[in-house]
């Protein structure tokens, strides 16, 4: 395990969520952690409390950040766009990355999803070229990974967009019977070693990534993540 007193400060958002506690958990095993969630995370005394559209209290949480692994977001697939999205996704994602930008981050990680490729209904297997969105969220995360290149290219920052499959941070669950979620399943182990490889892989530029653990037929071509964080899946699907 590296030092984590001399270790880059990272900063997750969204740190508080049903994704977020437990990367954040993962990441605190080898790094100096840094949390912000739009709710209070009791007995971290190094979070920060604030809204991802708030300018000020992002500015506040990226001060002396190294990477940012950016969660946040409202995850509802049904979310109404100007009514859920359009903050936390769109302008919330902009102040972050300014934000970042302006602070000399180095390194940002961004939570995409599949739901920016699920569209393509006939693919035998989803490829980090496939674009298909396939509802209003899946537009604000293919607008995110769209953003990312462009701050990569005309500032530097490396930005990797991670495409997570089904994650529940748990091993038992009643809709782990559907063949589909199994097929993109990111087990709890494999998704936090996941997120510890991409803050700490050699430098990547941009990239494009999925996340998912093993099945007898992957959904999520895992090709770009082995080469670009040497990520190999440790975990397999429950048995049902």
């Amino acid at each position: 395990m590296e030092n984590v007193a001399s270790s880059p400060w990272v900063l997750v958002t969204g740190a508080a969520g049903r994704v977020g506690r437990p990367i954040t958990a993962a990441l605190r095993e080898k790094y100096l952690v840094r949390a912000f969630d739009r709710v209070p995370i009791a007995g971290d005394a190094t979070a920060h409390c604030g809204d991802l559209a708030d300018r000020a209290a992002v500015e506040r949480a990226v001060a002396g950040v190294h990477t940012i692994v950016h969660l946040g977001a409202c995850p509802s697939m049904q979310g109404e766009f100007m009514r859920d999205l359009l903050k936390p996704n769109i302008e919330g994602l902009w102040h972050m990355l300014d934000a970042a930008r302006l602070a000399g981050v180095r390194r940002f990680i961004f939570a995409s999803s599949c739901n920016v490729a699920f569209g393509a209904k006939d693919a035998a297997q989803l490829k980090t070229d496939t674009l298909h969105v396939f509802n209003p969220y899946g537009a604000t995360k293919a607008f995110g990974e769209a953003l990312g290149r462009w701050f990569h290219d005309e500032y530097g920052m490396e930005f990797l967009a991670v495409r997570i499959g089904y994650f529940s941070g748990v091993y038992a669950e009643p809709a782990l019977s559907e063949l589909f979620l199994r097929r993109i399943w990111l087990g709890p182990r494999d998704g936090g070693r996941f997120f510890q490889l991409a803050v700490g892989a050699p430098p990547f530029g941009y990239g494009i990534v999925y996340a998912c653990s093993r099945a007898q037929e992957n959904y999520l071509d895992l090709t770009t993540a082995r080469e670009l964080l040497g990520y190999e899946p440790g975990e397999d699907v429950p048995a049902k």
